[in-house]
């Protein structure tokens, strides 16, 4: 038996014994213990802890246990924590860099649990990406994003209501190839064919079903990414959107856990922070090679499980000291959406809900000149239309809409000024005197 006369929470010798060999795990671990036990005001008679002891039966508990399939691939998630932190330490340009990128790690981390982890498809639920403080993967800010697992051994049915946003979108993934998978259907709100009162329903199922959103599952299905597109958080209401299992009553038939189906979703949440962690490398990376210059992209760049038909990008990696600003001046898009947002070397918007790192076409102001401008600074300007860095010289800048794949839009010109000169440069740019 493991004992100790100290706090009820697992020592660093505890968790070396019961298998947390590497460091980072080993201090997520002890770390959270530590912050319960300030939580609940400590421990009494807290003091140096005792040799840790097990016995006989324990071990040979635990050496059976470690032969698991959930546990190897529970030790492949330590691996890829301990990976990511040092890809992150080494990738990082300074010191501020380097602690947000692992605090990033660990919010990933989190997002992957909760959608991974936690996704059963034999009780589907759609869990909510974000949180008021976690925006990673390079989402965007003024939207919200629901993920579900799904296994075609059950059909499945979607019902929901399309609300008031300017974009509501259902990607919907077939098996996983090497980790990644491929869209089988895509629905937005053109197509979904709801109701006058927005009403509308999907169906996933291996046989046909008389109805205008029936998705063929019978060559397998592995999860849906929905996207909700905002342009005034305060005037639009959100989609609902639940799914359930066909033909089960509740509480009724829902099969008891597997060590295989627990090994794979530790599998998947380990791929899931490994990808989202190392995106600044895999995701136009040669946009480092030209910073502060706009490229297009489309979801062809980035696969159907991170983006989507109707998904136009144009972005760059940006680079502006403390003392200077960033004028970005663009055309106008006619289309039913689009944002900038800012994003640092992880993807990651910090405090988007709190600090003004993204624009939507509902917040920003056109010039006189029929010009669309922003101004990228460490801190507020003067402009309408000012963004916030969030204290990052270098990271990226997304500008997205909703459109069709043959909309070419200008691309943005950068201008890279010195902070005290940005009000003379803004007088040139629309054509008059400052």
């Amino acid at each position: 038996m493991i004992r100790s006369n100290s706090c009820p929470f697992p020592s660093p010798s505890t968790l070396r014994l019961l298998g947390r060999r590497r460091l980072l795990a080993q201090s997520v671990a002890f770390g959270l213990a530590i912050g319960l036990a300030s939580t609940l005001g400590g421990c009494a008679g807290s003091g140096p802890s005792e040799a840790v002891d097990i016995d006989p039966e324990a071990a040979q508990r635990l050496e059976r246990h470690r032969a698991l399939a959930s546990a190897h691939a529970f030790e492949q998630l330590q691996q890829t924590l301990d990976e990511q932190a040092e890809l992150i330490l080494a990738d990082a340009r300074d010191e501020r860099e380097a602690w947000e990128g692992l605090r990033a790690l660990l919010r990933v981390l989190a997002m992957s649990i909760d959608t991974s982890l936690d996704g059963n498809p034999k009780a589907p639920h759609f869990t909510r990406m974000d949180t008021n403080i976690r925006k990673v993967g390079g989402d965007n800010p003024d939207g919200e994003y629901d993920h579900v697992v799904l296994d075609n051994r059950w059909d499945y049915v979607i019902r929901g209501n399309l609300g008031t946003v300017r974009h509501l979108s259902f990607t919907i993934l077939g098996p996983r190839t090497e980790g990644r998978s491929g869209a089988i259907a895509y629905l937005n709100e053109r197509t979904l064919g709801a109701t006058e009162e927005g009403d509308f329903e999907i169906h996933l199922t291996k046989t046909p079903v008389d109805h205008r959103n029936w998705v063929d599952t019978s060559g397998g299905i592995s999860s849906i990414l929905v996207r909700q597109y905002i342009g005034d958080r305060q005037a639009e209401i959100l989609a609902r959107y639940e799914i359930e299992v066909v033909g089960r009553e509740p509480f009724v038939g829902i099969p008891y856990s597997t060590d295989e189906e627990v090994a794979k979703a530790l599998a998947a949440t380990a791929y899931s922070t490994r990808f989202m962690t190392t995106m600044h490398r895999t995701v136009l990376p040669k946009l480092w090679d030209s910073p502060n210059v706009f490229v297009r992209a489309n979801s062809g760049d980035f696969g159907a499980d991170i983006s989507s038909n109707d998904n136009l990008y144009m972005m760059a990696a940006y680079q502006v000291d403390p003392d200077e600003a960033l004028v970005i001046e663009g055309d106008p898009l006619d289309v039913r959406y689009w944002n900038l947002a800012v994003e640092s070397r992880w993807h990651e918007t910090v405090d988007y809900q709190t600090r003004r790192t993204h624009r939507t076409l509902d917040d920003s102001v056109v010039d006189a000149d029929g010009k669309l401008r922003f101004v990228l600074a460490h801190g507020p300007t003067p402009h309408p239309n000012w963004l916030d860095t969030g204290g990052n010289r270098e990271g990226f800048l997304t500008f997205r809409w909703v459109g069709e794949r043959d909309n070419v839009a200008a691309v943005p010109v950068v201008l890279r000024v010195p902070r005290g000169d940005v009000e003379r440069v803004l007088a040139e740019r629309r054509g008059v005197t400052p």
